[in-house]
């Protein structure tokens, strides 16, 4: 398939955190895809950086365009950089598989949302200790569903964008100890193992505290 069939402005530049899970989802699409966007890893606490004026959310990951514009979301920055490589190695062309991946994507994205929440409503009590365990049992629940949905629904261990999404947040809940979903389901556990073990990028892209 041609090369940016779609004439799209080509990527510059993907600005995210290393400890973030969302930016480390399109780090390995950018890596699995073989291209040469670089990362720029931003500084949040850094009053000048200019991650206000690239997305107003100021959220990351966020992707900049060699015409200074910028694309948000990791789930679109995904799309994004598939599209522009053109193989529809990530995201087949529309069609119901397609959207059936979309849906799964989303859900495995989600996993990572609950453990995120979980992770700032305990970080947001540090004095009282007191965080609301009703939102906090509320957010495991979502994980601990999504794990049996994709015990069940496993993916291919190539890298698309439901494996890469899925592999990024089982990685997430693992590193936060938010909910041992492997004992959950071993096979969701052996299913990781054998991602990483297929897409090396898994292992260079795990964060560190």
């Amino acid at each position: 398939m041609t090369k940016n069939p779609f004439a799209l402005t080509a990527p510059k530049a993907l600005r995210t955190s290393g400890k973030s899970p969302f930016g480390r989802m399109a780090r390995m699409a950018n890596m699995a895809l073989g291209s040469k966007v670089t990362w720029e890893d931003m500084d949040r606490l850094n009053p000048a950086d200019p991650l206000p004026q690239q997305n107003p959310l100021r959220k990351i990951p966020c992707m900049i365009l060699d015409d200074g514009s910028a694309i948000h979301d990791s789930t679109i920055i995904m799309q994004y950089l598939d599209a522009y490589d053109g193989r529809n190695m990530l995201l087949p062309a529309p069609s119901p598989e397609a959207f059936a991946m979309l849906t799964d994507a989303i859900i495995a994205k989600g996993i990572t949302e609950a453990a995120f929440n979980m992770v700032y409503e305990i970080r947001n009590h540090p004095e009282d200790g007191q965080p609301n365990m009703e939102y906090v049992d509320a957010q495991r629940e979502k994980i601990i569903g999504s794990v049996a949905y994709f015990g069940k629904n496993m993916p291919a261990t190539d890298a698309n964008l439901v494996s890469i999404k899925l592999a990024a947040s089982l990685g997430y809940v693992r590193f936060r100890a938010q909910h041992d979903w492997e004992s959950q389901s071993p096979k969701l556990g052996q299913w990781l193992q054998e991602f990483a073990d297929k897409n090396p990028f898994y292992g260079e892209t795990i964060p560190t505290e």
